[in-house]
Formats: C-alpha cells, structure tokens, sequence
C-alpha cells in the first residue's frame, strides 16, 4: 500500500497482530451470513418463545432452547453485534414502557441469558465492562420490575446464573437491595445470602434470625440446609425458632414440614432439647389435629424412651 503515491506502507508488528486478531474475532470465527441487528430478524421469533416458556424458575434457561438460539443465531455475530444487540434487548426486557415488550417478556429472558452465556463462555467478558452496556443494566427501574413479575423474575434468574451481572447491579445501592430482599427474604433463597454479601460479618443463621419473614416451618429442611454451615449455627435454637411459629390456623402444612425435618435430626440434638421442642408442639392444636400427628408423636416418644432408658443405665454403670 502507498501513502502520497510514492511511499511504501508498513506497519507496525502490533498492528498486523491486532488486524488479524480482529479478521479472526470479526470474519473467521463468525459462521456467515453474519448478524448485525439481531432483533430485526428474530422479532416473531421472540413470540414464539414467549408462548413456549409459561415460567421460568432457578433451573435457568432450557438448555434446547439456549442451544437453538445460539447455533441459529449467536454464532453468526461478532462481538461488536453481540454488543449492540444486548443492549436493545436489554432495552426490551428492562426498561422500555412498550406493552409488546412486557407481554413478550419470556422470550426477551431467553434471548438475553443465552446472550450473556455466549458471551462468557467465548471470552468477551469485557463487553460486561463496556460503559454503555453496564448504562443499561443500571437504568433498569425498581418501578418496572415492581409492575411486572415477568420482568422480576427474569432479573432476578439472570443475576443468580450470571454473578458478574449482580456485580453491576451493586453499583445501584437502591436496585441492590430491593433485588437482594426480594430473593433473600424468601425461604428458597436464603441459601444465596453470600453470593450478594460475601464479605459481612453477619452469618446465614444471623440473617435467619434477623428476618422472622423466612422462618416459615414449611420450608424447614430447606432453610436448614441453607443456614447449617454458619460457625454460630444451633440446631435447638433454630428448631424452637420454626416450631413456634406453627400458625394456629390453618397450620397443619407448616406443621408437617417442620415435623420431617424435626425427625430426620432427633440425632443431633440432645434429649431435653427434644423435650423442649415437642413441649411447644403439644401446646399448638395444628399440630396435634394433623392426620400424621400420631405417627410423628409415637416416633418421637419411641426415640425419647429408648435413649432417656439408655442414658440412666450409662449413669448407673458409672
């Protein structure tokens, strides 16, 4: 090549590595044809989808459906089209007031985490840090996500699979919190207390007991197994905890939810706690009405009377 005519261009080695690292990046690792403005031609795609997907819960994506969306379409764009399209389905997912958006909620979700899983997994992490991109993430509004579950959920979904989104996220203090509450208040979401606060001082158990909301005896074995590792963790306690909140009405579901794990656990805990724990019991009606009350009760008192014999004839033979 000749500048002016007359002399002879060559460039610098780093600019040949940085031609060819962007004709590998741009043409020869993007299937063709190549896609520029993904949305254009994946719109009634999108619909489908929304059909298709009736909810969407903490098992992710369905992984046909990420495989279809990124074989079909994801693998034909280089990265400075994966850039501008995650931000206009961003856009659509989070922001934008259109009632197309919001009804299409489900298939926008399954657009932007396949994304987000493409993007990692091939190594541009860095689009996370580009400032318009993370633009988008910060401008999604409490208000938006508080008028539509589907928005909510789709956030909250993306952020547990993709921690490098909750990140961002934090830069928001106000956004931060109402996402955290809304997961972490939650009894099946506990169990990702240090994934949003990795460095506090406060325990899983500590929150536990801070926050009466999660201490719902239904789910027992799920916020024990959420909050057993804490170093200050007491299983007395925290069984005491989950029995006294056994509603007086309508609690017969909490009351058998707390009882299967109360059972599986008698092990571990010493006989007057046990005593102390069905002392409560025996006071609240929804657990002696339940139709399992007298097959927990006999399993209980057999346990209590085999191990309280077995202790006083370890004290006669001392």
């Amino acid at each position: 090549m000749k500048v002016n005519d007359n002399t002879l261009y060559v460039p610098e080695d780093y600019q040949a590595r940085m031609l060819i690292c962007s004709m590998y990046d741009n043409i020869l690792s993007v299937k063709a044809p190549f896609i520029m403005d993904l949305f254009s031609i994946v719109e009634e795609v999108v619909e489908i989808y929304s059909q298709r997907i009736d909810n969407i819960s903490q098992n992710s994506l369905d992984e046909r459906i990420k495989n279809e969306i990124t074989k079909n379409y994801l693998e034909r764009m280089t990265y400075d089209s994966l850039k501008m399209s995650y931000k206009t389905f961003l856009k659509l997912l989070f922001i934008t007031t259109d009632k197309d958006a919001e009804r299409n909620a489900y298939g926008l979700f399954a657009f932007v985490y396949a994304m987000t899983d493409h993007i990692r997994k091939n190594g541009f992490e860095r689009l996370f840090k580009e400032e318009d991109v993370r633009k988008k993430l910060l401008s999604i509004s409490i208000e938006n996500l508080e008028n539509s579950s589907e928005r909510k959920q789709s956030l909250i979904e993306l952020i547990l699979n993709f921690p490098i989104l909750l990140d961002i996220i934090k830069e928001d203090v106000s956004l931060f919190e109402y996402i955290s509450n809304e997961i972490l208040l939650n009894p099946n979401g506990i169990k990702y207390y240090r994934l949003f606060y990795p460095r506090s001082n406060k325990t899983p158990y500590e929150f536990f007991k801070d926050n009466s909301i999660v201490q719902q005896p239904l789910y027992s074995m799920t916020l024990y197994d959420a909050v057993k590792e804490s170093v200050d963790f007491d299983l007395a306690e925290f069984s005491k905890i989950l029995i006294n909140k056994v509603p007086p009405y309508n609690g017969f579901n909490d009351a058998d939810g707390f009882m299967y794990f109360f059972k599986r656990h008698l092990n571990d805990m010493a006989i007057e706690d046990i005593d102390s724990v069905m002392s409560i019991y025996r006071r609240n009606g929804q657990c002696t009405g339940r139709s399992r009350h007298s097959t927990d009760y006999q399993e209980v008192s057999k346990y209590l009377e085999e191990h309280k014999v077995h202790d006083t004839s370890e004290d006669e033979s001392n």
